[in-house]
C-alpha cells in the first residue's frame, strides 16, 4: 500500500493528529462544566430562588454521566442534587456542598 517510509510516517502522523486533536476541546468543556456547576451552587446558597436552575443543570450533568457510564461522577452529582434540594428548603449545608464539588471536580 505505502511503500515509501516517509509516506508511512506522514500517514501515521496525520492519522494521529486527526484522532487526538478533536479531544482537546472536550477536555476544556468538562472544565467549563465544573466551573458552571460551582457558580450555580454558589448562587443558590446566596439566593434560594436560583436553586431551581442549579438543580436542573446538575440533573442534566448527572444524566450525561450515567449515559457515559461515569458512575462515580454520577454519584457525586446525585449527592449535590440532594444538597441543593435541602438548600431550597432552607437547610443549608455549605460545607457539604464544597466537599461534594471538590469530588465532582476530581471524578468528573
Amino acid at each position: 500500500m505505502l511503500s515509501n517510509p516517509f509516506k508511512k510516517i506522514k500517514f501515521v502522523s496525520l492519522l494521529f493528529i486527526y484522532i487526538f486533536i478533536p479531544l482537546t476541546p472536550l477536555r476544556a468543556n468538562y472544565s467549563n462544566d465544573y466551573l458552571e456547576i460551582d457558580m450555580l451552587v454558589l448562587r443558590c446558597y446566596k439566593d434560594i430562588k436560583s436553586c431551581k436552575e442549579a438543580l436542573f443543570k446538575t440533573n442534566e450533568y448527572q444524566k450525561n454521566a450515567a449515559k457515559n457510564k461515569k458512575f462515580s461522577c454520577q454519584t457525586r452529582l446525585l449527592g449535590l442534587e440532594a444538597n441543593l434540594v435541602m438548600a431550597m428548603n432552607s437547610n443549608f449545608k455549605r460545607k457539604d456542598a464544597k466537599s461534594i464539588i471538590y469530588y465532582i471536580k476530581k471524578y468528573c
